[in-house]
């Protein structure tokens, strides 16, 4: 059985100095860097589909974005503009509608004489008055200038509206939007008006008109939106300036007034932060119908608008010059933003905490949105911070996953490595600070202990026709032994046979290894005699332990190979232990505790062990002076 042992453990040693390494892992960098490229393909790939695609979820994310751009500016009351509602109340009052057109012409006058500067329509004639009383209406546009509306189709082919003068620079027929027909009013009302204007609005992916067409192109005749022929109306201009570039129409200029900054299809922001009022005095009243069933309700960004409040916004926009405004450039600069800030978040991911990603990531999101603002409160332009946060987000939430994922693979790692070995407030120390597992070799001060089961090859033999039996009976034992160890809080580095080796003070730090190996001795016997006694109920042979404990500096970690390896240590310390495991039956013969303890740990614990002898053992030629406990 001696021998057998020795060559078990001999073998043992030799296996654990196979290879001692740094490190076992990959070499980081090397895959930090494969890492990196394989989150930055498909993020940038990700980027260009998502720019060039422009999907509508990202587009009615992006024009809420706006919305709530718009809504920073104060709200004010218009100075320039009243509206006129002809309301339930009014129709009770006057009858049904459409009113008779001397009503209207009584409306100017009443206006006129009220102290307005212009009325404007927002409602079409295109019929002749039932009562022929389009010639009171059309001379009352002489008591006060008036503009009408008209409206552009997309469902016909008729064409029989009025002439404008258009100064076009460029492709501007090309990128206008396009439709087929336009329904004008009675050419005796289009003829007395200062002007007229079509009331289309067409609303954005999500279903709210925000912008509003300068000039929309029918079967190649351009036509002003109401408002801006308002404008040009006004000033007595005769004609509009349009210019066109690769991208699309710039600006809308009447010469009058400021150049008017669009968008590619012409199209006009609208500021929606104005309060209209009732009193007309000096201002220019734009009349609409708002009882209900009359004149559709349009969804905008502050609610559901009639066409002549949509119209009114619009003018004070102008007036104001407050239309905001995209800047050529800005779709380059929100693709260079959204990749900045995607890699800032896939490297704070890889490099920083938790923590320090999620406050990394609320930094440079936080960053790019009050940049945003800025840009719009200064300069009316409006950068979309939307989609730049949500890849930072979604870059940096996929970082966050991964690295959660990675540390809870991590503790599944630990926990599969030395859940059966250590205890499991040890597993759980660990699980919470893997850092205190260092990975490759480490050189420590530590106490070992090899036990092995005395008598266990009798028994062996006596069961030989029931090895069931047997290996219930080992188990049986070493889990006794296990239990006692992972009490103490040992680390249990392999099972040989019938032989337990325990460790201290790797991976974690015990300051009392010494002592904790001891009292694991003692425990084991009080564990060993309780087996021993239900054994004998069972009519079993009892067994008996050899305990060897010893201390000193080794190297101890994960060795073996890059494929294939195990938590272990490798030092002479070692050897002497279980050197000293083997020298025990000496002991069990005289009578005495089987255990020997070596003198390094026997100095840190002098009140719980006493002197034995001193001895020499294989493959040592100082002589050893050997310790047993104090029992």
């Amino acid at each position: 059985m001696q021998g057998q042992q020795g060559s078990s453990k001999e073998a043992l040693l030799k296996q654990k100095t196979i290879l001692i390494q740094e490190s076992v892992r990959p070499d980081e960098d090397g895959n930090a860097k494969r890492g990196m490229i394989r989150l930055l393909i498909p993020l940038i790939v990700l980027v260009v589909a998502v720019r060039v695609f422009d999907p509508w979820p990202i587009e009615t994310i992006r024009l809420k974005y706006f919305d709530f751009l718009l809504t920073l500016q104060d709200d004010r009351d218009s100075e320039l503009i009243a509206l006129y509602d002809i309301d339930e109340e009014a129709l009770a009052e006057n009858g049904q509608w459409p009113w008779p057109r001397s009503y209207l012409a009584d409306l100017n006058s009443e206006l006129a004489e009220r102290g307005a500067i212009a009325v404007v329509y927002s409602v079409l004639f295109p019929e002749p008055d039932r009562f022929l009383q389009d010639g009171e209406f059309a001379l009352s546009m002489q008591e006060i200038p008036t503009f009408l509306s008209a409206v552009a189709t997309i469902d016909t082919d008729r064409r029989d509206g009025w002439e404008i003068g258009v100064a076009s620079m460029g492709p501007v027929l090309e990128n206008a939007m396009q439709y087929n027909g336009i329904l004008p009013n009675v050419q005796a009302l289009q003829e007395a008006s200062t002007g007229t204007g079509v009331v289309n609005a067409a609303p954005e992916v999500d279903g709210l008109v925000r912008r509003i067409p300068a000039l929309i192109n029918v079967q190649g005749q351009l036509y002003p939106a109401l408002s801006v022929d308002v404008l040009r109306g006004l000033a007595g201009d005769p004609s509009y300036q349009v210019r066109a570039g690769e991208s699309g129409i710039e600006a809308v200029r009447i010469p009058a007034y400021d150049t008017i900054q669009t968008d590619s299809a012409g199209r006009i922001w609208i500021d929606w932060n104005t309060t209209f009022k009732q009193d007309v005095e000096n201002k220019i009243v734009y009349v609409g119908v708002t009882a209900a069933g009359i004149s559709p309700l349009v969804p905008t960004p502050i609610g559901q608008l009639f066409p002549h409040q949509i119209q009114a916004n619009l003018l004070e926009t102008l007036l104001r010059g407050s239309a905001p405004v995209r800047p050529d450039w800005s779709l380059a600069a929100e693709t260079l933003g959204l990749l900045i800030l995607a890699l800032l978040s896939a490297l704070s991911a890889r490099f920083l905490p938790v923590y320090g990603v999620a406050i990394g990531i609320f930094t440079i999101s936080s960053l790019t949105a009050i940049s945003s603002v800025w840009a719009y409160l200064r300069f009316g332009m409006l950068l979309d911070a939307s989609l730049p946060v949500l890849s930072a987000l979604t870059v940096g939430g996929a970082g966050v996953f991964q690295r959660m994922l990675t540390e809870y693979r991590l503790k599944m790692q630990i926990k599969g490595q030395f859940g059966t070995y250590v205890s499991p407030d040890l597993v759980k120390q660990l699980q919470d600070d893997p850092s205190k597992l260092v990975l490759g070799g480490e050189t420590k001060e530590m106490t070992f202990l090899f036990c092995d089961l005395v008598g266990f090859t009798p028994l062996s033999e006596s069961l030989q026709d029931d090895p069931q039996k047997l290996v219930w009976i080992m188990n049986k034992a070493l889990t006794s032994l296990t239990d006692v160890a992972l009490k103490n809080g040992a680390t249990v580095d392999k099972y040989i046979g019938d032989c337990l080796f325990l460790l201290w003070n790797a991976p974690l730090d015990c300051d009392d290894h010494e002592e904790k190996a001891v009292i694991t001795a003692v425990d084991m016997l009080i564990a060993l005699k309780f087996l021993n006694d239900e054994l004998e109920e069972e009519g079993i042979q009892c067994l008996n332990v050899g305990i060897g404990i010893n201390t000193g500096l080794c190297v101890v970690g994960n060795m073996g190979s890059e494929k294939r390896f195990d938590y272990s240590v490798v030092g002479h310390p070692v050897n002497t232990a279980a050197r000293l495991e083997g020298k025990t039956r000496q002991m069990i013969k005289r009578g005495e505790p089987p255990v020997l303890i070596g003198e390094p740990t026997a100095k840190k614990v002098p009140d719980m062990v006493r002197y034995v002898e001193t001895i020499t053992v294989k493959g040592q030629s100082e002589p050893l002076r050997v310790y047993t406990i104090d029992i």
